[in-house]
């Protein structure tokens, strides 16, 4: 066998410059310790890159063998491999496996491999060995000879093996014993961040629209990519990411398409229109009936299609081959034949229920009467379903090819958009479909009062969500009570007016923590509260941001039914942004009353309840407030230390809760530079609750710092902005503001301190006093509230020890604690405190 042949085939693949180190997938060989990893992929997704990658990081020895159709001979097979391996094993042992492959006659199979094992475990050298290519491999024997080496390989030895089918070995008893790693399609595919790694490697200049889409043409797949690239770059084009598709075409085509069956190809050809392939929908267009035999044979052999619902045996091909072939169905049949095509298969999919695909279908093959028609009948599901952009885009697609759209289709656009925060959109469509009225007077027509009804319920939500115009947002309600609409679809749609926010007072619908006086507020949420607007949603949220106020004004007489009335809607609508919020509220108030247990009892169970990652995240955060609200700093830092998502990291409630642990801590600097960027964050975005709740701490924390007149004249302008809305919890909530209220009181006689009511500060004392949490020493806990009871009495640190035995550094940290709750630096201070309560 000629030298340069042997060794082109077990030299690892030198790798470019330019290649990106994909650490997401590395980390899985870096954490593996399955003895086989499997990398299973079609053409061009960048097994080998991956893996010769891999091996250039490592230290160990590595071997590599890339096989082709000729390696279907066992002898042949195993000398390739035993020349890739050698170079890993002492002298002597290459020289007896040597041996055994020319011995004749043959010795058995089963005792080469045997031999090969035995002197693979005399090294103690790990040894890296890829096998790439193997789908070329048909020969039963060498796969019968490879899975006993696998199955007895060293614990010093891993077995890569890449290949574009499904390899002929027994992956499942493989799988089930814990010894395999498994690479697929779905991880090999470049993620957007690596894809603009990808660019910047090249050092070639590309705007976010245009990288994406790149990533929607590509899906990620590899050598998309690189042909997407060459095309960009090597040609004067307006739209350069047009002449890329020209490069990957051909590449399918002469490298795949051609040297398939004829048949096949019609059947690659006609099913191409398919976003999704069924054997049912398969069979109808192609006029076949082994439409399903084909598809489990098409993926055997990798041909850029991937199945996405294993149960139901629903298909898709690879977007970038799926293009191709249409472009050859262009090149072979009349555009009517075409057509044809598309209505058949459109039909048949909306028959069958696939709706959706149906739609998608139909808008591709531009039959308009349909698309619109089936939109029409089934726009509450889609919406309902959470389908918003979706929809958009359906729209979007009518528009843009003249279609004349129904009212009601244009009025669910614009309350789509207005749930996707494009609420100036969703307003200038609103003010389109008026003018459109004065000009046609639609909204008189029979025909179209359905649509009035949507129109006035979705101009409602629309000014509210956009401007807290609650005042506004009544007067559309009571127009559509006053039309008495039946059968409204907009009534029919779910709407989750929260998706993010630890607090309803935050969210436009809570107007960003401007609190409306409660005759304001009612005079809206009454109409939700009777007659048919009682099981929306919005009611809902009606008496959630009502209970929410209700515990912010320290009114405590009508919370709980408002409160037990949100929960009741939260879990009808298994809403966790109404949820959540309700349960955070509910641990409140156990701390109000030092029930700490009872707080955390309950959000625990409200992470029971709530399933996505990022709500059980911001109950985390919730919990941690608990813990420091009983001064359990330890605890409160464990419970942050689970969050792992770095969207509920990002959020204020982390950061300020983060910043309480620090002022704790006594780490004040840095605690000092987070309250300062969620206040300037707060301020940027109007969210007057939270920019209040940060001036409070900054308060505190400049008072930490003996920085007196700062801290009381930051709190004084936390007071400015919260007199309007009488915010009083976010002020008591915090214990060491106790003290700072009653020196501000004490000053209120200079001009400095008028912008403030001194009646304002009286109430929150006032409110203060009456809880038996406040005045502050009452937030003590038992053992604190012993240690400052022999503190009072004189007694020393040492001598408190004693007494309780305890030690003296265990003393420190409780004073320290003490000191925190009741804001003050040091023992005399304490003490003084005391006295003048």
């Amino acid at each position: 066998m000629p030298t340069i042949l042997v060794a082109s085939k077990t030299t690892i693949p030198k790798i470019s410059k330019q290649v990106i180190h994909r650490q997401r997938l590395t980390a899985i060989f870096q954490q593996a310790h399955a003895k086989l990893i499997v990398v299973q992929a079609p053409a061009g997704y960048g097994k080998t890159t991956l893996v010769s990658s891999w091996f250039y990081q490592l230290d160990s020895a590595v071997a590599w063998y890339t096989v082709d159709q000729t390696d279907n001979d066992p002898m042949r097979y195993w000398k390739l491999l035993m020349h890739a391996i050698s170079h890993a094993l002492p002298t002597e042992s290459v020289a007896r496996i040597t041996a055994i492959l020319h011995a004749q006659p043959q010795l058995p199979l089963a005792y080469l491999v045997d031999t090969f094992l035995h002197e693979l475990a005399q090294s103690t050298k790990e040894i890296h060995i890829m096998i790439d290519d193997y789908h070329h491999i048909h020969n039963e024997a060498i796969h019968q000879m490879m899975t006993r080496l696998i199955d007895f390989l060293p614990e010093h030895c891993f077995i890569y093996i890449a290949s574009r089918s499904t390899v002929s070995l027994p992956i499942i008893k493989w799988r089930l014993n814990h010894c395999l790693v498994e690479i697929s399609v779905e991880q090999l595919l470049f993620t957007y961040k690596e894809i603009k790694e990808f660019y910047n490697r090249l050092n070639k200049q590309i705007d976010t629209e245009e990288l994406q889409k790149v990533f929607d043409r590509t899906e990620g797949w590899a050598i998309g990519l690189q042909l997407t690239n060459l095309a960009r770059f090597s040609k004067a084009d307006d739209e350069p990411l047009k002449g890329s598709n020209s490069y990957v075409a051909q590449y399918l085509v002469k490298e795949i398409f051609t040297k398939l069956d004829p048949s096949l190809q019609t059947f690659l050809l006609y099913t191409s229109l398919l976003e999704q392939l069924t054997p049912a929908t398969c069979n109808l267009l192609t006029a076949r009936h082994d439409a399903q035999q084909v598809l489990v044979e098409l993926e055997k052999q990798g041909l850029f299609i991937s199945r996405i619902e294993a149960q139901q045996q629903v298909y898709k091909y690879h977007n970038l081959f799926r293009q191709t072939l249409r472009q050859e169905l262009k090149k072979q049949f009349s555009h009517q034949d075409i057509l044809a095509l598309y209505e058949k298969a459109a039909v048949s999919l909306y028959n069958n229920g696939h709706f959706l695909s149906a739609i998608e279908l139909a808008l591709s093959g531009e039959i308009f009467t349909y698309a619109e028609q089936w939109i029409y009948e089934h726009i509450v599901t889609f919406l309902s379903c959470g389908h918003a952009t979706t929809y958009i885009n359906w729209i979007d697609t009518l528009w843009t090819n003249g279609c004349e759209v129904h009212p009601e289709l244009i009025v669910m656009y614009a309350y789509t958009l207005a749930v996707l925060h494009n609420l100036d959109e969703a307003y200038q469509i609103i003010m389109e479909l008026e003018q459109k009225n004065e000009a046609n007077q639609w909204m008189e027509k029979a025909e179209y009062a359905s649509a009035v009804d949507d129109f006035l319920g979705v101009k409602a939500y629309i000014v509210v969500m956009r401007n807290g115009n609650l005042a506004q947002g009544a007067e559309y309600i009571r127009q559509r009570l006053e039309r008495k609409p039946v059968g409204s679809k907009w009534d029919a749609i779910f709407i989750q007016y929260n998706q993010k926010e630890h607090m309803l007072f935050r969210t436009n619908i809570g107007s960003k923590g401007k609190l409306l006086s409660d005759e304001q507020a009612m005079s809206f949420f009454a109409k939700f509260r009777t007659g048919e607007f009682r099981d929306l949603s919005m009611t809902g949220y009606s008496y959630g941001m009502r209970a929410e106020k209700l515990y912010e004004w320290h009114r405590f007489d009508e919370l709980s039914i408002e409160l037990e009335e949100a929960l009741r809607a939260g879990h009808q609508f298994q809403d966790a942004g109404l949820l959540v919020p309700m349960y955070m509220l509910k641990s409140k108030i156990a701390v109000l009353d030092s029930q700490y247990i009872v707080a955390q009892a309950v959000l625990d169970h409200a992470m029971e309840i709530v399933g996505e990652r990022y709500w059980i995240d911001m109950i985390r955060v919730m919990k941690a407030l608990v813990f420091l609200r009983e001064n359990q700093i330890v605890q409160a830092e464990q419970e942050l230390a689970k969050i792992k998502e770095n969207v509920a990291m990002d959020s204020p409630f982390y950061s300020l809760v983060k910043a309480r642990i620090l002022l704790m801590k006594e780490q004040l600097l840095e605690a000092q530079q987070l309250i300062v960027e969620v206040r300037s964050q707060a301020e940027q975005q109007g969210q007057l609750s939270t920019h209040i709740e940060a001036m409070i701490l900054f308060a505190i924390c400049v008072a930490k710092q003996e920085k007196t007149d700062e801290a009381l004249w930051t709190l004084h302008q936390a007071l400015i902005l919260a007199e309007p809305y009488q915010y009083t919890r976010t002020f008591m909530d915090e214990p060491q503001t106790y003290a700072l209220l009653n020196n501000i009181r004490q000053q209120s006689s200079g001009k400095e301190w008028r912008e403030v009511s001194i009646s304002y500060v009286e109430h929150l004392l006032e409110c203060a006093q009456k809880h038996k949490q406040i005045p502050a020493f009452a937030t003590l806990s038992a053992r604190e509230q012993e240690i400052f009871s022999l503190l009072s009495e004189g007694a020393s640190n040492k001598e408190i020890a004693e007494q309780l035995f305890l030690s003296e550094g265990t003393i420190r940290v409780y004073l320290s604690g003490i000191y925190s709750k009741l804001g003050v630096k040091n023992r005399a201070q304490a003490i003084l405190l005391k006295l003048m309560e």
